[in-house]
């Protein structure tokens, strides 16, 4: 038999208690003074009867009704083979995660955690580690998911070697986004666990300068386990001062501004930035003042550009790593539009008026509007880049074929019908055969004072930048006249927005890899408000920018940020700052490998000139190396133990399964209500019999 609260069983000391007290021997109270004892005989005080026990039958029923009543209250129950208890035990282990980002590569920290790492190592089962480090991603070096074979040759040499080929890289810190990912994968484990006590069993060795940059914004949308605690190693640098360089923005006057940040530990707060043109060879010093745990923003003197491209050194500060700025300016792009319409300066009433006032040259670009009228000299493409073409008028036979083979170069072009006579040109450059039944036809449209835009596709790139509530609104854009067209299924296209008759306002048609946007509308004050209206300039440049070639190419990059690359180049190296060469596939536009700070180069056999650049900086959270708050990511539900206990006391969720199929057991069976039963009619019976020996005795004592 066994009991679910057995601490009631103590109860049954009770049971001694009356028959102590009964048996307690009372010495006589009546005490008598006499002058001389001496001719008196010496006998011991006699004790009362009341004090002997006479009834023993009602004793012994007293007492099983007591203990009857202290085991109901005990809960007792009878084991048998339909309990089936968990044994299982959940194996231990331990997760070690090491920092890796920029900031650790400060004086001896990476001696510091190495040495941290070998400790746990060497602490643990070699079959019971595994291995990850982060900077801006989780990184694997001994997964949890491995093969119960490889996990049982693991060795304590084995896992030291691990560690020796690991380096700190120069990306920043994400410890929100390594410690979410971490314990997603410990819950999908968890899942296959029998007992449900992996995350209990799971200790994570946290091994990090900790420092105040670090991003833990992935934790506020993560719910941490409440089981899994984290065990953190704080690393400190033995030279707690450090300022970092932020560039801000570099103009078109080579007159870079930068942001020098001091961290808030630090003990110096005077600092020299100059240019470096050439190792050791400093240029347009300034003093600056920033004290610690702020910034100060500086304007640095402008440089020749026919010089090299000098970087930005910070000198006064003892912690290297985050102590300079590459530079390189961007390349201002030459945009070529071509605008098939008539010449018209001054005239308002001309498309051409408008579109050429759409296209300012800006700091950022350089535009080269070109007005192609009826009489114009033929346009040369293969001997000028062209991003963009407008046609508002008619083609001639040449017109025609020199737009198509400018479509079939990828190029994008805008087709407005501004007449209906334009409807042959349109049919030539959407067909792509002679089938005279797979033709646009325009009818006459359904216009009752005004139209509007409806149906506006906002996740086109032409309308993306009016997806915002205060831009999405087109109910002032009015049209008064257009063209109804009927497009054939033969022709391929996509109606970007429709009047409010239903009919296609903008479509797009693909021709080869080329794009033929068509406005079913004229831009003139004559035609519509579209011209005068604040949505046209914005779109005009959206059209333009979809052309992969016309999109301005930035040269300032930060560790790990993606770099796109221009899609005309085919052979393709790049020159990495340690002189080593990437090649990259034809068709790959994004360079990724973007992993430490210094000057990339790009370089390409189908471009002029053949080579570009591109500066990559680290990151300015890196420079923030004071400790974060703890607070903080207990804040967000991280539960940190203290690095000098081993474990904490738990209840294992296989214990909780045991007591709870115990209480089921004992709750069918109900032996407590039978003990309750017999205690009472044992009580009962030993009521009757004191009845009955009291009155034998009373009869007894008057005979």
């Amino acid at each position: 038999m066994s009991f679910l609260t057995p601490l009631y069983l103590v109860g049954i000391i009770a049971v001694g208690l009356p028959i102590l007290l009964h048996l307690v021997r009372h010495q006589p109270k009546n005490v008598l003074y006499f002058s001389s004892l001496r001719f008196l005989e010496h006998k011991p005080p006699q004790t009362n009867r009341k004090n002997k026990i006479e009834h023993w039958l009602l004793l012994s029923l007293r007492a099983l009704a007591v203990i009857l009543l202290v085991a109901a209250f005990a809960r007792p129950f009878f084991k048998n083979q339909d309990l089936k208890l968990a044994s299982t035990q959940p194996q231990s282990q331990t997760i070690l995660l090491v920092d890796t980002s920029a900031s650790m590569q400060r004086d001896s920290l990476w001696e510091k955690a190495l040495s941290q790492a070998n400790e746990i190592i060497k602490e643990t089962p070699p079959n019971q580690i595994s291995v990850y480090t982060f900077d801006t991603q989780l990184k694997a070096v001994k997964p949890l998911r491995q093969s119960q074979e490889t996990r049982s040759a693991s060795s304590l040499e084995r896992n030291q070697n691990l560690l020796e080929e690991l380096t700190p890289g120069w990306k920043a810190t994400d410890l929100g986004t390594a410690l979410t990912e971490l314990a997603a994968l410990l819950q999908e484990q968890a899942i296959s666990d029998p007992t449900g006590s992996i995350l209990r069993h799971t200790k994570v060795e946290l091994i990090t300068d900790f420092q105040a940059g670090s991003r833990t914004e992935a934790l506020s949308e993560f719910s941490w386990p409440k089981e899994l605690s984290v065990r953190l190693h704080q690393l400190e640098a033995d030279n707690l001062d450090n300022a970092g360089l932020q560039l801000l923005t570099l103009d078109d006057e080579s007159q870079p501004t930068i942001r020098i940040v001091n961290a808030a530990n630090s003990q110096k707060e005077k600092f020299t930035i100059a240019y470096e043109v050439q190792p050791g060879k400093l240029e347009k010093s300034q003093q600056v003042y920033v004290p610690r745990g702020q910034s100060r923003v500086v304007r640095m003197a402008a440089w020749q550009q026919p010089a090299p491209v000098p970087r930005i050194v910070l000198c006064g500060d003892l912690q290297n790593f985050d102590n300079h700025i590459y530079l390189q300016p961007a390349v201002r792009p030459n945009l070529t539009i071509v605008h098939y319409g008539t010449p018209a300066e001054n005239s308002i009433e001309s498309a051409n008026y408008f579109a050429r006032r759409a296209f300012p040259s800006t700091s950022q670009r350089s535009i080269d509007f070109q007005t192609i009228g009826p009489d114009s000299p033929p346009l040369l493409i293969t001997a000028t880049e062209i991003h963009l073409m407008l046609i508002s008028r008619q083609l001639a036979p040449d017109e025609t074929e020199q737009v198509q083979r400018y479509l079939e170069q990828g190029g994008v072009v805008l087709f407005t019908l501004h007449d209906d006579q334009s409807t042959d040109s349109l049919n030539q450059l959407a067909t792509q055969n002679t089938d005279t039944t797979a033709l646009i036809e325009t009818v006459p449209p359904e216009i009752n004072g005004y139209a509007l835009l409806t149906d506006i596709n906002f996740e086109h790139p032409l309308f993306q930048i009016f997806q915002a509530p205060e831009f999405s609104d087109f109910t002032r854009l009015k049209f008064w006249n257009y063209r109804g067209l009927k497009l054939p299924e033969q022709i391929p296209h996509w109606v970007l927005a429709r009047f409010d008759h239903q009919a296609p306002a903008i479509l797009e048609i693909t021709r080869n890899k080329g794009k033929l946007l068509v406005m079913s509308f004229g831009w003139t004050p004559q035609e519509s408000q579209f011209a005068l209206s604040t949505k046209f300039v914005p779109m005009l440049n959206a059209i333009l920018t979809m052309n992969d070639r016309a999109q301005n190419t930035p040269a300032q990059f930060t560790i790990g940020q993606k770099v796109k690359l221009p899609v005309d180049q085919q052979t393709r190296l790049i020159s990495t700052p340690d002189r080593s060469q990437i090649k990259l596939a034809s068709d790959q536009q994004d360079f990724t490998e973007t992993i430490q700070p210094g000057l990339y180069q790009v370089e390409s056999d189908t471009q002029l000139p053949p080579t570009r650049q591109f500066a990559v900086n680290l990151d300015i959270s890196e420079s923030q190396t004071e400790p974060l708050a703890r607070e903080k990511l207990e804040a967000l539900g991280v539960h940190f133990m203290d690095s000098r206990l081993e474990s904490q006391e738990y209840t294992s969720p296989a214990e909780l399964q045991r007591q709870a199929q115990l209480r089921e057991l004992e709750q069918k069976q109900q032996i407590w209500r039978w003990l309750i039963i017999v205690a009472l009619a044992l009580l009962g019976l030993e009521t009757v019999l004191a009845r009955w020996l009291t009155g034998n005795s009373s009869a007894t004592g008057k005979a």
